[in-house]
């Protein structure tokens, strides 16, 4: 095995580490089925517990709202502690959270059960598993590492989603609340028997490498450009994240597929991260980070600008799932990659938790408006108005997006220039 992963171009170290990433890449897939399923489940999801659109919407951005805040000090706290420990905790306590979903809960009390989730699943987990697989792998890997890391959680949400649409489609017969509830149960117990395995399969070394955080070398990291550069280039990677949720609804409202069909395309693009981001880890080493973000950016944009100006009726389902899938791709390149320039920005690795803290503490904040954003704009838009304004802002985002990257490209060639001055 060693000896084909060498051949594959991998350094002894990644090779070393590469089922280890991958545990970490399921777990960091798995825990995000419980806060996220509702968007594969819209319209039965807005039935059953009667919302609305812009209610909805408030969810995406409870979720926002905590992490940011958990990424804040959650990056520091995985710096220090083990990370066996946090995937496990995390785990466990987002899996709870599930089965407190089946009780009847009112609209304030899901609130409070989403903004429980975006801190146990987001404060030192995900900045744990970004520090992780840069720990596990060489310097010169770091485009694959984060591509074999990514493109696991896409083959654990696939498997994960398809499951999930075997069990809602298992008791939706009888109504949508009760196929709801199946779904629940389904990743409550997933996500806690992941925790379980977490706990005996990720060794307490992880962090071996780490060394003790100091508010000098957090005041030094503050200072550096690059953090600031990739923070804004996962904002406008993250918006896509978050309106790509809304090409289902768009697909079963206004194309007219059903809710099975549309939940089906949408756990069935995870499977796409083979090729987006394992694919896209081995392409970014050979054509560099910033090529690879800049052409994922226009592409993704321009797959947008085509499903917009199709025709709002069923003929147009075949181009708006390639399309739609095409941008995908090219989404899963972006999100794998962007973690890769921490290298190239100079962040030192004793610090990468702490980093992926601050950039995620910016990156991800249109998880806090987007949603309330799209939610108000399908609601105070009938038909597909609502959708047009959505994909439009969405449009707008992916292009800053690769002004940004151009702006890195730039940054970078500078420094490389001061290098050889001196």
């Amino acid at each position: 095995m060693s000896s084909l992963l060498k051949k594959l171009g991998f350094g002894p170290k990644t090779a070393r580490n590469l089922l280890a990433i991958i545990i970490v890449a399921f777990g960091g897939a798995i825990i995000y089925g419980l806060p996220y399923f509702r968007y594969d489940y819209y319209d039965a999801y807005v039935a059953a517990y009667n919302l609305t659109d812009t209610q909805m919407g408030t969810f995406g951005s409870i979720l926002g709202i905590f992490g940011m805040i958990s990424y804040l000090f959650g990056g520091v706290v995985a710096d220090r502690f083990s990370t066996r420990t946090i995937l496990t905790v995390s785990l466990i306590g987002t899996g709870l959270g599930g089965f407190i979903h089946l009780l009847p809960l009112t609209y304030p009390q899901l609130l409070a059960l989403y903004a429980f989730w975006g801190i146990s699943s987001l404060f030192a987990f995900w900045p744990a598993c970004m520090k992780a697989v840069r720990i596990l792998s060489d310097d010169d890997d770091q485009g694959k590492a984060y591509g074999f890391f990514e493109g696991g959680r896409g083959i654990a949400a696939a498997l994960m989603s398809l499951g999930a649409v075997g069990a809602f489609a298992l008791k939706q017969g009888s109504d949508d609340i009760a196929g709801m509830r199946t779904v629940i149960i389904y990743y409550s117990v997933i996500t806690i028997l992941m925790g379980v395995f977490s706990w005996f399969s990720v060794k307490e070394d992880i962090k071996e490498e780490s060394e003790r955080v100091t508010f000098k070398g957090i005041g030094q990291l503050l200072k550096n450009p690059a953090i600031w550069i990739i923070s804004m280039v996962t904002f406008f990677n993250y918006g896509y994240t978050q309106f790509q949720y809304y090409f289902t609804p768009y697909s079963t409202e206004i194309l007219g597929m059903s809710v099975t069909l549309g939940a089906l395309i949408a756990s069935s693009k995870r499977w796409l991260s083979l090729l987006g981001n394992i694919g896209g880890g081995f392409w970014t080493d050979k054509v560099g980070t910033g090529n690879s973000l800049l052409i994922s950016f226009v592409v993704m944009a321009a797959a947008t600008v085509g499903i917009m100006v199709l025709p709002p009726a069923a003929t147009s389902g075949v181009p708006f799932v390639i399309l739609f899938l095409l941008s995908y791709v090219f989404y899963n390149v972006n999100y794998a990659m962007s973690w890769a320039m921490m290298e190239k920005g100079g962040i030192p690795s004793e610090y990468s938790a702490t980093a992926a803290g601050i950039i995620s503490t910016v990156g991800y904040l249109p998880e806090i408006f987007c949603p309330t954003m799209a939610g108000s704009m399908l609601e105070n838009n009938s038909g597909t108005a609502g959708y047009m304004q959505i994909f439009t802002v969405l449009t707008v985002m992916l292009v800053l997006g690769a002004i940004t990257v151009l702006i890195w490209k730039a940054y970078l060639k500078k420094q490389e220039a001061k290098q050889e001055a001196k």
